[in-house]
């Protein structure tokens, strides 16, 4: 008992009881940011291995299946509509051993993502 009274005297007399303003705030993340990323990496492995193999095409769909999980955790799926729909692609593409139509959609994804000051 003496020890909860004497907490509550410190609370009171810091003024703990109303939280101070936050000196900095973070700033709120882009919308689709991780499925930018996703969208980065597959283009960057793409473009380093020509014509990747079976096993490569899956794990590149893996990051693109990461990406879209996490917009759709975030509630991005919406804000970043198009995007989804060329990463979507891209993944039947992959999955039809297409990797230059999967670049293609990835692009389009990537446009459609980037920060609207970089639009062209």
């Amino acid at each position: 008992m003496a020890k909860q009274r004497l907490s509550d005297d410190l609370h009171h007399e810091f003024g703990a009881g109303i939280p101070a303003a936050v000196a900095h705030e973070r700033p709120l993340p882009r919308p689709g940011e991780q499925l930018r990323r996703a969208v980065d990496a597959v283009l960057v492995e793409l473009a380093a291995n020509g014509t990747p193999d079976g096993p490569v095409l899956r794990r590149l769909e893996d990051v693109l299946v990461g990406g879209l999980a996490w917009t759709a955790a975030t509630g991005d799926t919406c804000r970043v509509e198009h995007a989804v729909h060329a990463v979507r692609d891209a993944r039947v593409r992959l999955g039809a051993a297409d990797p230059d139509g999967a670049r293609t959609a990835l692009l389009t994804a990537r446009e459609d993502l980037a920060p609207p000051v970089a639009r062209r």
